[in-house]
Protein backbone atom coordinates (compact mmCIF):
# COMPACT_ATOMS: atom_id res chain seq x y z
CA UNK A 1 0.00 0.00 0.00
CA UNK A 2 1.55 3.29 -1.06
CA UNK A 3 -1.07 5.86 0.00
CA UNK A 4 -4.11 6.11 2.25
CA UNK A 5 -6.68 8.89 2.34
CA UNK A 6 -9.72 8.93 4.63
CA UNK A 7 -12.64 11.32 5.02
CA UNK A 8 -15.12 11.19 7.90
CA UNK A 9 -13.78 7.87 9.16
CA UNK A 10 -14.28 7.52 12.93
CA UNK A 11 -12.36 10.43 14.49
CA UNK A 12 -10.55 11.38 11.25
CA UNK A 13 -12.16 14.27 9.42
CA UNK A 14 -9.51 14.14 6.70
CA UNK A 15 -6.18 12.32 6.86
CA UNK A 16 -3.57 11.38 4.30
CA UNK A 17 -0.54 9.09 4.57
CA UNK A 18 2.19 7.92 2.21
CA UNK A 19 3.59 4.60 3.42
CA UNK A 20 6.85 2.84 2.67
CA UNK A 21 6.96 -0.80 1.63
CA UNK A 22 8.61 -1.83 4.92
CA UNK A 23 7.67 -0.86 8.46
CA UNK A 24 5.44 2.16 9.10
CA UNK A 25 5.18 3.32 12.71
CA UNK A 26 2.29 5.55 13.75
CA UNK A 27 2.72 7.05 17.21
CA UNK A 28 0.66 9.42 19.32
CA UNK A 29 -1.32 9.64 22.55
CA UNK A 30 -4.32 7.46 23.33
CA UNK A 31 -7.44 8.75 21.57
CA UNK A 32 -5.53 10.35 18.72
CA UNK A 33 -6.86 7.90 16.12
CA UNK A 34 -3.85 5.61 15.59
CA UNK A 35 -5.91 2.43 15.66
CA UNK A 36 -8.46 3.97 13.30
CA UNK A 37 -5.77 4.36 10.65
CA UNK A 38 -5.05 0.64 10.80
CA UNK A 39 -8.77 -0.05 10.79
CA UNK A 40 -9.16 2.02 7.62
CA UNK A 41 -6.52 -0.16 5.92
CA UNK A 42 -8.39 -3.24 7.14
CA UNK A 43 -11.64 -1.75 5.76
CA UNK A 44 -10.07 -1.40 2.32
CA UNK A 45 -9.36 -5.11 2.24
CA UNK A 46 -12.54 -6.43 3.83
CA UNK A 47 -15.27 -3.84 3.18
CA UNK A 48 -15.98 -3.59 6.90
CA UNK A 49 -14.39 -2.31 10.07
CA UNK A 50 -12.50 -4.74 12.29
CA UNK A 51 -14.26 -3.29 15.33
CA UNK A 52 -17.68 -2.15 14.08
CA UNK A 53 -19.89 -4.44 12.03
CA UNK A 54 -22.40 -1.59 11.53
CA UNK A 55 -21.18 0.97 9.00
CA UNK A 56 -23.24 3.78 10.54
CA UNK A 57 -21.05 3.51 13.64
CA UNK A 58 -17.93 4.15 11.58
CA UNK A 59 -19.02 7.57 10.27
CA UNK A 60 -17.42 10.46 12.14
CA UNK A 61 -19.94 12.34 14.27
CA UNK A 62 -21.22 15.26 12.23
CA UNK A 63 -20.00 13.92 8.88
CA UNK A 64 -22.55 13.14 6.15
CA UNK A 65 -20.59 10.07 4.96
CA UNK A 66 -17.18 8.45 4.99
CA UNK A 67 -14.75 7.34 2.34
CA UNK A 68 -11.57 5.29 2.47
CA UNK A 69 -9.19 5.57 -0.46
CA UNK A 70 -6.13 3.37 -0.90
CA UNK A 71 -3.46 2.99 -3.54
CA UNK A 72 -1.70 -0.37 -3.85
CA UNK A 73 1.32 -1.36 -5.90
CA UNK A 74 3.16 -4.60 -6.63
CA UNK A 75 1.05 -7.77 -6.60
CA UNK A 76 -2.26 -5.94 -6.11
CA UNK A 77 -1.56 -2.82 -8.20
CA UNK A 78 -4.96 -1.23 -7.73
CA UNK A 79 -6.70 1.89 -6.54
CA UNK A 80 -9.55 1.11 -4.14
CA UNK A 81 -12.22 3.58 -3.08
CA UNK A 82 -14.98 2.70 -0.60
CA UNK A 83 -17.74 5.19 0.10
CA UNK A 84 -20.63 4.87 2.53
CA UNK A 85 -23.58 7.24 2.84
CA UNK A 86 -25.68 6.46 5.95
CA UNK A 87 -28.62 8.55 4.74
CA UNK A 88 -28.94 6.38 1.64
CA UNK A 89 -27.76 3.27 3.47
CA UNK A 90 -25.53 2.52 0.50
CA UNK A 91 -21.92 1.37 0.29
CA UNK A 92 -20.00 1.36 -2.98
CA UNK A 93 -16.60 -0.15 -3.69
CA UNK A 94 -14.60 0.86 -6.74
CA UNK A 95 -11.49 -0.79 -8.08
CA UNK A 96 -9.59 1.40 -10.54
CA UNK A 97 -12.69 3.57 -10.94
CA UNK A 98 -15.06 0.67 -11.69
CA UNK A 99 -17.80 -0.26 -9.20
CA UNK A 100 -18.04 -3.88 -8.11
CA UNK A 101 -21.44 -5.43 -8.89
CA UNK A 102 -21.25 -7.27 -5.53
CA UNK A 103 -19.25 -6.49 -2.40
CA UNK A 104 -18.34 -10.20 -2.24
CA UNK A 105 -16.38 -9.78 -5.47
CA UNK A 106 -13.85 -7.58 -3.65
CA UNK A 107 -13.08 -10.03 -0.83
CA UNK A 108 -9.69 -11.69 -1.16
CA UNK A 109 -8.03 -9.01 -3.29
CA UNK A 110 -6.19 -7.39 -0.36
CA UNK A 111 -5.27 -9.59 2.59
CA UNK A 112 -4.59 -8.07 5.98
CA UNK A 113 -3.68 -9.62 9.33
CA UNK A 114 -4.71 -7.41 12.24
CA UNK A 115 -3.20 -8.11 15.66
CA UNK A 116 -4.84 -6.08 18.42
CA UNK A 117 -5.23 -6.24 22.22
CA UNK A 118 -8.86 -7.23 21.59
CA UNK A 119 -7.79 -10.56 20.04
CA UNK A 120 -8.10 -12.20 23.46
CA UNK A 121 -11.83 -12.31 22.67
CA UNK A 122 -10.98 -15.25 20.40
CA UNK A 123 -10.27 -17.21 23.57
CA UNK A 124 -12.54 -15.60 26.14
CA UNK A 125 -15.75 -15.01 24.16
CA UNK A 126 -18.22 -17.48 22.64
CA UNK A 127 -17.93 -19.72 19.61
CA UNK A 128 -19.11 -16.99 17.25
CA UNK A 129 -15.74 -15.23 17.57
CA UNK A 130 -13.82 -18.36 16.63
CA UNK A 131 -16.15 -19.17 13.72
CA UNK A 132 -15.58 -15.64 12.50
CA UNK A 133 -11.83 -16.28 12.54
CA UNK A 134 -12.34 -19.51 10.57
CA UNK A 135 -14.68 -17.92 8.05
CA UNK A 136 -12.63 -14.77 7.61
CA UNK A 137 -9.45 -16.71 6.90
CA UNK A 138 -11.06 -19.12 4.46
CA UNK A 139 -13.07 -16.45 2.64
CA UNK A 140 -9.83 -14.61 1.85
CA UNK A 141 -8.34 -17.62 0.09
CA UNK A 142 -11.20 -19.77 -1.19
CA UNK A 143 -13.86 -18.31 -3.48
CA UNK A 144 -15.96 -21.50 -3.39
CA UNK A 145 -16.03 -21.33 0.41
CA UNK A 146 -17.07 -17.67 0.32
CA UNK A 147 -19.95 -18.42 -2.04
CA UNK A 148 -21.03 -21.52 -0.08
CA UNK A 149 -21.01 -19.63 3.22
CA UNK A 150 -23.04 -16.74 1.80
CA UNK A 151 -25.54 -19.21 0.33
CA UNK A 152 -25.79 -21.21 3.58
CA UNK A 153 -26.48 -18.07 5.63
CA UNK A 154 -29.14 -16.94 3.15
CA UNK A 155 -30.99 -20.28 3.18
CA UNK A 156 -30.66 -20.61 6.96
CA UNK A 157 -32.25 -17.18 7.41
CA UNK A 158 -35.08 -18.14 5.05
CA UNK A 159 -35.61 -21.43 6.88
CA UNK A 160 -35.68 -19.64 10.24
CA UNK A 161 -38.18 -17.11 8.92
CA UNK A 162 -40.39 -19.95 7.68
CA UNK A 163 -40.22 -21.72 11.06
CA UNK A 164 -41.38 -18.53 12.78
CA UNK A 165 -44.21 -18.21 10.32
CA UNK A 166 -45.24 -21.83 11.01
CA UNK A 167 -46.23 -20.89 14.55
CA UNK A 168 -49.37 -19.43 12.96
CA UNK A 169 -49.84 -21.55 9.85
CA UNK A 170 -48.39 -24.96 10.68
CA UNK A 171 -45.49 -26.72 8.97
CA UNK A 172 -45.53 -27.85 5.38
CA UNK A 173 -43.00 -30.71 5.38
CA UNK A 174 -42.36 -30.35 1.64
CA UNK A 175 -41.30 -26.73 2.08
CA UNK A 176 -38.91 -27.63 4.89
CA UNK A 177 -37.55 -30.44 2.70
CA UNK A 178 -36.79 -27.89 -0.02
CA UNK A 179 -34.86 -25.69 2.43
CA UNK A 180 -32.93 -28.70 3.72
CA UNK A 181 -32.07 -29.87 0.22
CA UNK A 182 -30.28 -26.56 -0.36
CA UNK A 183 -28.69 -26.29 3.09
CA UNK A 184 -27.11 -29.75 3.12
CA UNK A 185 -24.63 -29.49 0.19
CA UNK A 186 -23.51 -26.02 1.29
CA UNK A 187 -22.98 -27.23 4.87
CA UNK A 188 -20.98 -30.24 3.69
CA UNK A 189 -18.76 -28.01 1.53
CA UNK A 190 -18.13 -25.63 4.43
CA UNK A 191 -17.43 -28.47 6.85
CA UNK A 192 -14.98 -30.10 4.46
CA UNK A 193 -13.09 -26.82 3.92
CA UNK A 194 -12.88 -26.17 7.65
CA UNK A 195 -11.52 -29.66 8.30
CA UNK A 196 -8.84 -29.19 5.64
CA UNK A 197 -7.99 -25.74 6.97
CA UNK A 198 -7.29 -26.98 10.51
CA UNK A 199 -5.03 -29.75 9.18
CA UNK A 200 -3.00 -27.29 7.10
CA UNK A 201 -3.00 -24.53 9.70
CA UNK A 202 -1.81 -26.55 12.72
CA UNK A 203 1.85 -27.07 11.72
CA UNK A 204 2.39 -23.34 11.13
CA UNK A 205 0.63 -22.48 14.37
CA UNK A 206 2.74 -24.97 16.35
CA UNK A 207 5.97 -23.71 14.80
CA UNK A 208 5.25 -20.04 15.47
CA UNK A 209 3.92 -20.60 18.99
CA UNK A 210 6.95 -22.69 19.86
CA UNK A 211 9.22 -19.84 18.80
CA UNK A 212 7.29 -17.11 20.63
CA UNK A 213 6.98 -19.12 23.86
CA UNK A 214 10.49 -20.60 23.85
CA UNK A 215 8.82 -24.04 23.73
CA UNK A 216 7.40 -23.57 27.23
CA UNK A 217 3.86 -24.71 26.41
CA UNK A 218 2.38 -27.50 24.32
CA UNK A 219 -0.61 -26.06 22.48
CA UNK A 220 -3.29 -27.48 20.23
CA UNK A 221 -6.62 -26.63 18.67
CA UNK A 222 -9.50 -28.85 17.66
CA UNK A 223 -12.33 -28.33 15.23
CA UNK A 224 -15.67 -29.15 16.86
CA UNK A 225 -18.66 -29.74 14.62
CA UNK A 226 -21.84 -31.80 14.72
CA UNK A 227 -20.96 -32.88 11.20
CA UNK A 228 -17.73 -34.53 12.36
CA UNK A 229 -19.68 -37.64 13.40
CA UNK A 230 -23.15 -37.11 11.92
CA UNK A 231 -24.82 -36.86 8.55
CA UNK A 232 -26.37 -33.41 8.25
CA UNK A 233 -29.51 -34.67 6.53
CA UNK A 234 -30.15 -37.01 9.49
CA UNK A 235 -29.51 -34.20 11.98
CA UNK A 236 -32.04 -31.93 10.30
CA UNK A 237 -34.67 -34.67 10.27
CA UNK A 238 -34.04 -35.65 13.90
CA UNK A 239 -34.23 -32.04 15.09
CA UNK A 240 -37.19 -30.92 12.98
CA UNK A 241 -39.69 -30.93 15.86
CA UNK A 242 -37.25 -29.10 18.11
CA UNK A 243 -36.62 -26.55 15.36
CA UNK A 244 -40.38 -26.01 15.05
CA UNK A 245 -40.74 -25.35 18.79
CA UNK A 246 -37.71 -23.04 18.98
CA UNK A 247 -38.50 -21.48 15.58
CA UNK A 248 -34.89 -21.65 14.39
CA UNK A 249 -32.43 -24.08 12.85
CA UNK A 250 -30.68 -25.64 15.82
CA UNK A 251 -28.09 -27.82 14.11
CA UNK A 252 -25.51 -27.13 11.46
CA UNK A 253 -22.14 -25.57 10.74
CA UNK A 254 -23.34 -22.29 12.31
CA UNK A 255 -22.77 -24.03 15.66
CA UNK A 256 -19.15 -25.09 14.96
CA UNK A 257 -16.30 -24.10 17.24
CA UNK A 258 -12.52 -24.16 17.59
CA UNK A 259 -11.32 -25.51 20.92
CA UNK A 260 -8.05 -24.08 22.23
CA UNK A 261 -5.74 -26.02 24.57
CA UNK A 262 -2.47 -25.37 26.37
CA UNK A 263 -0.71 -28.31 28.00
CA UNK A 264 -3.87 -30.41 27.41
CA UNK A 265 -6.07 -28.01 29.42
CA UNK A 266 -8.73 -25.64 27.99
CA UNK A 267 -7.01 -22.30 27.46
CA UNK A 268 -10.10 -20.29 28.38
CA UNK A 269 -10.38 -21.85 31.84
CA UNK A 270 -6.77 -22.45 32.81
CA UNK A 271 -4.59 -20.20 30.64
CA UNK A 272 -2.70 -17.28 32.16
CA UNK A 273 -2.86 -13.83 30.57
CA UNK A 274 0.57 -14.35 29.08
CA UNK A 275 -0.36 -17.74 27.65
CA UNK A 276 -3.55 -16.35 26.09
CA UNK A 277 -1.74 -13.39 24.51
CA UNK A 278 1.00 -15.60 23.09
CA UNK A 279 -1.60 -18.06 21.78
CA UNK A 280 -3.60 -15.43 19.88
CA UNK A 281 -0.51 -13.74 18.44
CA UNK A 282 0.62 -17.15 17.18
CA UNK A 283 -2.86 -17.71 15.69
CA UNK A 284 -2.68 -14.44 13.78
CA UNK A 285 0.88 -14.99 12.54
CA UNK A 286 -0.08 -18.50 11.43
CA UNK A 287 -3.00 -16.89 9.60
CA UNK A 288 -0.45 -14.67 7.86
CA UNK A 289 1.60 -17.72 6.86
CA UNK A 290 -1.55 -19.48 5.63
CA UNK A 291 -2.36 -16.55 3.31
CA UNK A 292 1.14 -16.55 1.87
CA UNK A 293 1.12 -20.31 1.25
CA UNK A 294 -2.38 -20.41 -0.26
CA UNK A 295 -2.27 -17.28 -2.44
CA UNK A 296 1.41 -16.51 -3.00
CA UNK A 297 0.67 -12.91 -2.01
CA UNK A 298 2.15 -11.05 0.96
CA UNK A 299 -0.53 -9.66 3.33
CA UNK A 300 -0.32 -6.34 5.13
CA UNK A 301 0.49 -6.89 8.81
CA UNK A 302 -1.29 -4.49 11.18
CA UNK A 303 0.07 -4.37 14.76
CA UNK A 304 -2.00 -2.24 17.12
CA UNK A 305 -0.44 -1.14 20.44
CA UNK A 306 1.45 -4.41 20.47
CA UNK A 307 4.29 -3.12 22.67
CA UNK A 308 1.86 -1.62 25.16
CA UNK A 309 -0.08 -4.81 25.80
CA UNK A 310 2.55 -7.57 25.86
CA UNK A 311 5.67 -7.87 27.98
CA UNK A 312 9.08 -6.89 26.64
CA UNK A 313 10.26 -10.49 26.15
CA UNK A 314 7.30 -11.41 23.94
CA UNK A 315 7.63 -8.13 22.06
CA UNK A 316 11.28 -8.83 21.37
CA UNK A 317 10.47 -12.38 20.21
CA UNK A 318 7.82 -10.99 17.89
CA UNK A 319 10.29 -8.51 16.39
CA UNK A 320 12.92 -11.24 16.03
CA UNK A 321 10.38 -13.26 14.08
CA UNK A 322 9.53 -10.28 11.88
CA UNK A 323 13.26 -9.75 11.25
CA UNK A 324 13.87 -13.40 10.32
CA UNK A 325 10.77 -14.13 8.24
CA UNK A 326 9.81 -12.62 4.92
CA UNK A 327 7.19 -10.12 6.03
CA UNK A 328 5.97 -7.48 3.66
CA UNK A 329 4.49 -4.15 4.62
CA UNK A 330 3.85 -3.62 8.32
CA UNK A 331 1.90 -0.86 10.09
CA UNK A 332 2.54 -0.49 13.82
CA UNK A 333 0.91 1.85 16.33
CA UNK A 334 2.32 2.82 19.71
CA UNK A 335 1.96 5.59 22.27
CA UNK A 336 5.74 6.07 22.61
CA UNK A 337 7.91 6.84 19.58
CA UNK A 338 11.09 6.01 21.50
CA UNK A 339 9.87 2.60 22.58
CA UNK A 340 8.88 1.48 19.11
CA UNK A 341 12.25 2.61 17.73
CA UNK A 342 14.05 0.60 20.41
CA UNK A 343 12.10 -2.55 19.53
CA UNK A 344 12.80 -2.08 15.82
CA UNK A 345 16.55 -1.59 16.14
CA UNK A 346 17.29 -5.18 15.12
CA UNK A 347 14.82 -5.21 12.24
CA UNK A 348 16.25 -4.32 8.87
CA UNK A 349 14.56 -2.78 5.86
CA UNK A 350 12.92 0.54 5.17
CA UNK A 351 11.11 2.33 8.01
CA UNK A 352 8.92 5.39 8.14
CA UNK A 353 7.62 7.17 11.26
CA UNK A 354 4.43 9.18 11.62
CA UNK A 355 3.37 11.11 14.71
CA UNK A 356 -0.22 12.27 15.12
CA UNK A 357 -1.70 14.53 17.78
CA UNK A 358 -4.94 14.43 19.73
Amino acid sequence: MTKLQVFGYKNHEESYFEFCSGINCITGPNGSGKTNILDAVYYLGNARSFFNAIDQQVVKHGSPAFSVHGWFSGETDAEILIHFNPEKGKKTIKKNGKTYPRILDHIGLIQTVFITPYDISLVLEGSEERRRFLDFTLCQTNREYLEALAFYKKIQEQRNAYLKKCERTGIDEDILDSFDARLIPAAKKIHHCRMDFVKEFLPWFHEIHSYLSDKKDMVSLQYESELNDNDYANLLRQNREKDRILMRTGSGIHKDDLLFFANDFPLKKFGSQGQIKTYVIALKLAQYRYYVEKTGHIPILLLDDIFEKIDARRADKLMELVAQEKFGQILITDTHAGRVKDHLETVGGEKRYFEIGE
